[in-house]
Protein backbone atom coordinates (compact mmCIF):
# COMPACT_ATOMS: atom_id res chain seq x y z
CA UNK A 1 0.00 0.00 0.00
CA UNK A 2 0.80 3.18 -0.91
CA UNK A 3 2.47 5.78 2.02
CA UNK A 4 0.64 9.30 1.31
CA UNK A 5 1.65 12.36 3.09
CA UNK A 6 1.32 15.92 3.07
CA UNK A 7 3.80 18.42 1.53
CA UNK A 8 5.05 21.09 3.25
CA UNK A 9 6.35 24.38 1.16
CA UNK A 10 8.95 26.26 1.83
CA UNK A 11 6.75 29.17 2.41
CA UNK A 12 4.84 27.20 5.35
CA UNK A 13 5.91 28.74 8.29
CA UNK A 14 7.40 25.99 11.28
CA UNK A 15 4.52 26.53 13.88
CA UNK A 16 1.86 26.76 11.34
CA UNK A 17 2.89 23.29 10.00
CA UNK A 18 3.19 21.64 13.15
CA UNK A 19 -0.16 19.58 12.59
CA UNK A 20 1.17 18.55 9.23
CA UNK A 21 4.08 17.27 10.57
CA UNK A 22 2.81 15.35 13.53
CA UNK A 23 0.40 13.97 10.95
CA UNK A 24 3.22 12.95 8.79
CA UNK A 25 5.06 11.32 11.57
CA UNK A 26 1.90 9.27 12.64
CA UNK A 27 1.31 8.23 9.12
CA UNK A 28 4.99 6.84 8.74
CA UNK A 29 4.43 4.61 12.30
CA UNK A 30 1.37 3.50 11.59
CA UNK A 31 3.00 1.64 8.30
CA UNK A 32 6.09 0.69 9.88
CA UNK A 33 4.25 -0.42 12.54
CA UNK A 34 1.93 -2.76 10.49
CA UNK A 35 5.00 -3.61 8.36
CA UNK A 36 6.56 -5.17 11.81
CA UNK A 37 4.04 -7.68 12.57
CA UNK A 38 5.39 -9.23 9.45
CA UNK A 39 8.86 -8.41 9.56
CA UNK A 40 11.19 -8.56 12.46
CA UNK A 41 14.46 -6.27 11.61
CA UNK A 42 16.27 -7.71 14.98
CA UNK A 43 15.31 -11.28 14.53
CA UNK A 44 15.85 -10.86 11.07
CA UNK A 45 12.64 -13.04 10.47
CA UNK A 46 9.65 -12.94 7.93
CA UNK A 47 6.39 -14.33 9.80
CA UNK A 48 2.36 -14.99 8.74
CA UNK A 49 2.75 -13.86 5.32
CA UNK A 50 -0.95 -14.69 3.38
CA UNK A 51 1.00 -14.86 0.00
CA UNK A 52 4.47 -14.60 -1.25
CA UNK A 53 5.49 -14.15 -4.96
CA UNK A 54 8.91 -13.89 -6.05
CA UNK A 55 11.15 -14.87 -9.32
CA UNK A 56 13.79 -17.07 -6.96
CA UNK A 57 14.09 -18.41 -3.89
CA UNK A 58 17.52 -19.26 -2.33
CA UNK A 59 17.65 -20.61 1.36
CA UNK A 60 20.80 -20.83 3.30
CA UNK A 61 23.77 -18.60 3.00
CA UNK A 62 27.43 -20.18 3.99
CA UNK A 63 25.96 -23.41 2.73
CA UNK A 64 23.09 -23.41 0.00
CA UNK A 65 20.28 -25.70 0.97
CA UNK A 66 17.41 -25.41 -1.62
CA UNK A 67 17.82 -22.79 -4.81
CA UNK A 68 14.89 -22.13 -6.90
CA UNK A 69 14.98 -20.01 -10.09
CA UNK A 70 13.57 -19.69 -13.53
CA UNK A 71 15.20 -22.75 -15.14
CA UNK A 72 16.16 -25.04 -12.10
CA UNK A 73 15.17 -26.29 -7.93
CA UNK A 74 17.43 -27.98 -6.73
CA UNK A 75 17.01 -29.05 -3.15
CA UNK A 76 21.10 -30.02 -2.11
CA UNK A 77 20.59 -31.69 1.18
CA UNK A 78 18.40 -34.12 2.72
CA UNK A 79 14.94 -34.46 2.57
CA UNK A 80 12.83 -35.84 5.17
CA UNK A 81 8.77 -36.31 4.18
CA UNK A 82 6.94 -37.84 7.18
CA UNK A 83 3.42 -36.80 6.55
CA UNK A 84 1.43 -37.61 2.61
CA UNK A 85 2.68 -38.86 -0.36
CA UNK A 86 5.11 -37.66 -3.10
CA UNK A 87 3.05 -37.79 -7.19
CA UNK A 88 5.02 -37.23 -10.07
CA UNK A 89 2.24 -36.18 -12.68
CA UNK A 90 3.79 -36.05 -15.95
CA UNK A 91 7.13 -36.07 -15.11
CA UNK A 92 9.75 -38.84 -14.68
CA UNK A 93 11.96 -39.95 -11.75
CA UNK A 94 15.09 -40.02 -12.81
CA UNK A 95 17.74 -41.57 -10.21
CA UNK A 96 21.23 -41.10 -10.60
CA UNK A 97 22.97 -41.73 -7.84
CA UNK A 98 25.69 -44.02 -9.34
CA UNK A 99 29.13 -44.64 -7.78
CA UNK A 100 31.23 -43.01 -10.54
CA UNK A 101 34.28 -45.70 -9.54
CA UNK A 102 33.52 -49.19 -10.80
CA UNK A 103 33.81 -52.16 -7.78
CA UNK A 104 36.47 -54.46 -9.52
CA UNK A 105 39.37 -56.20 -9.03
CA UNK A 106 41.30 -53.06 -10.30
CA UNK A 107 39.73 -50.85 -7.72
CA UNK A 108 40.25 -53.34 -5.43
CA UNK A 109 43.98 -54.77 -5.55
CA UNK A 110 45.25 -57.73 -4.95
CA UNK A 111 43.11 -58.22 -1.61
CA UNK A 112 39.73 -58.21 -3.73
CA UNK A 113 37.80 -56.85 -1.17
CA UNK A 114 35.62 -54.17 -1.36
CA UNK A 115 33.73 -52.35 1.36
CA UNK A 116 30.79 -50.18 0.74
CA UNK A 117 29.81 -47.84 3.76
CA UNK A 118 31.30 -48.09 6.85
CA UNK A 119 30.80 -49.03 10.27
CA UNK A 120 29.56 -45.61 10.97
CA UNK A 121 28.51 -44.28 7.88
CA UNK A 122 25.59 -46.00 5.53
CA UNK A 123 26.42 -46.98 1.66
CA UNK A 124 26.53 -43.96 -0.12
CA UNK A 125 25.31 -44.46 -3.48
CA UNK A 126 22.50 -46.17 -4.96
CA UNK A 127 23.53 -47.56 -7.70
CA UNK A 128 27.05 -49.32 -7.82
CA UNK A 129 28.44 -51.00 -11.11
CA UNK A 130 30.67 -54.64 -10.20
CA UNK A 131 32.95 -56.65 -12.45
CA UNK A 132 35.86 -59.07 -12.24
CA UNK A 133 38.78 -60.36 -14.27
CA UNK A 134 40.59 -61.97 -11.29
CA UNK A 135 40.69 -65.65 -11.25
CA UNK A 136 39.82 -65.49 -7.51
CA UNK A 137 36.37 -63.99 -6.37
CA UNK A 138 35.63 -60.35 -5.77
CA UNK A 139 33.99 -59.79 -2.31
CA UNK A 140 32.12 -57.01 -1.78
CA UNK A 141 31.15 -56.42 1.89
CA UNK A 142 28.13 -54.58 2.76
CA UNK A 143 27.77 -52.06 5.87
CA UNK A 144 24.10 -51.36 7.70
CA UNK A 145 21.99 -48.91 5.30
CA UNK A 146 18.83 -46.47 6.67
CA UNK A 147 15.33 -48.10 6.88
CA UNK A 148 14.07 -47.95 3.21
CA UNK A 149 17.18 -47.17 1.45
CA UNK A 150 17.78 -49.32 -1.67
CA UNK A 151 20.95 -50.58 -3.35
CA UNK A 152 20.97 -51.87 -6.57
CA UNK A 153 24.62 -54.21 -8.22
CA UNK A 154 24.75 -54.54 -11.52
CA UNK A 155 27.92 -56.25 -13.10
CA UNK A 156 28.67 -54.02 -15.66
CA UNK A 157 32.11 -55.13 -17.09
CA UNK A 158 32.29 -57.44 -19.96
CA UNK A 159 34.35 -60.13 -17.35
CA UNK A 160 33.44 -63.33 -16.47
CA UNK A 161 35.07 -63.84 -12.66
CA UNK A 162 32.49 -64.04 -9.54
CA UNK A 163 31.55 -60.80 -7.43
CA UNK A 164 30.69 -62.16 -4.22
CA UNK A 165 28.05 -59.86 -2.01
CA UNK A 166 27.44 -60.49 1.44
CA UNK A 167 26.82 -58.39 4.50
CA UNK A 168 29.65 -56.86 5.97
CA UNK A 169 29.05 -57.16 9.84
CA UNK A 170 24.86 -58.06 9.46
CA UNK A 171 23.95 -61.26 7.21
CA UNK A 172 21.65 -60.40 4.11
CA UNK A 173 17.90 -61.94 4.94
CA UNK A 174 18.43 -64.64 1.26
CA UNK A 175 16.09 -67.07 0.87
CA UNK A 176 17.61 -70.83 0.91
CA UNK A 177 20.81 -69.25 1.80
CA UNK A 178 23.95 -70.67 3.77
CA UNK A 179 25.66 -69.16 7.52
CA UNK A 180 27.39 -66.18 5.29
CA UNK A 181 24.48 -65.39 3.25
CA UNK A 182 25.82 -64.30 -0.47
CA UNK A 183 24.56 -62.66 -3.38
CA UNK A 184 27.00 -64.16 -6.55
CA UNK A 185 26.97 -62.25 -10.41
CA UNK A 186 29.51 -63.04 -12.74
CA UNK A 187 28.33 -62.16 -15.90
CA UNK A 188 27.58 -58.63 -17.92
CA UNK A 189 24.01 -57.78 -17.50
CA UNK A 190 23.58 -59.51 -13.90
CA UNK A 191 21.96 -57.34 -11.34
CA UNK A 192 20.97 -57.41 -7.74
CA UNK A 193 18.25 -55.04 -6.01
CA UNK A 194 18.19 -55.02 -1.98
CA UNK A 195 16.07 -53.46 0.42
CA UNK A 196 16.95 -52.01 3.90
CA UNK A 197 13.92 -53.33 5.93
CA UNK A 198 12.78 -52.93 9.55
CA UNK A 199 13.80 -55.54 11.98
CA UNK A 200 10.98 -54.40 13.90
CA UNK A 201 12.88 -53.34 16.55
CA UNK A 202 14.30 -50.28 14.13
CA UNK A 203 17.07 -51.80 12.82
CA UNK A 204 18.05 -52.21 9.52
CA UNK A 205 18.24 -56.06 7.30
CA UNK A 206 19.16 -55.91 3.95
CA UNK A 207 16.74 -58.24 2.03
CA UNK A 208 17.42 -59.17 -1.79
CA UNK A 209 14.15 -57.95 -3.59
CA UNK A 210 14.98 -58.12 -6.84
CA UNK A 211 17.51 -58.59 -9.87
CA UNK A 212 18.23 -61.22 -12.44
CA UNK A 213 20.95 -63.86 -13.26
CA UNK A 214 22.28 -63.75 -9.74
CA UNK A 215 22.73 -66.86 -7.70
CA UNK A 216 22.64 -67.50 -3.61
CA UNK A 217 24.30 -69.17 -1.22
Amino acid sequence: MAITVTEILGTDSLSGSRLVINDNFNILAAEINAMEVYFNPNAGTITSLNDLKTQSLRVGLNTVLLDINASTFNILTDVDVNNGDISLNGGNLIRNNIDPQTLNDTFSGPSLNVQVGTSTAVPPYTIERVGNSATGSLTVQVHDGEIGQELIFVYSDATTGDVDITGAINSFILPGAGGTPTVTLSAQGQSAHFLAVDDGTGNPNWYLVGGVGYTIS
